[in-house]
């Protein structure tokens, strides 16, 4: 999460208001998208497992 350092709105992107915005929590490299890629592919291969022991 990032903070804008204009209109002080916490927010999920590295810019707004047309300036750099403050990252005050989190992980600037684990943004939403990449959290609901790995949680798709965890979901996935959970999925594979359960299915590889009723099997």
């Amino acid at each position: 999460m990032y903070r804008c350092r204009v209109c002080g709105s916490e927010i999920e992107r590295a810019a707004h208001c047309g300036s750099a915005a403050e990252q005050v929590r989190g992980f600037a490299w684990l943004n939403n998208d990449r959290v609901n890629l790995l949680s798709s592919l965890l979901a996935g291969v959970l999925a594979w497992g359960i299915g590889q022991v009723l099997l």
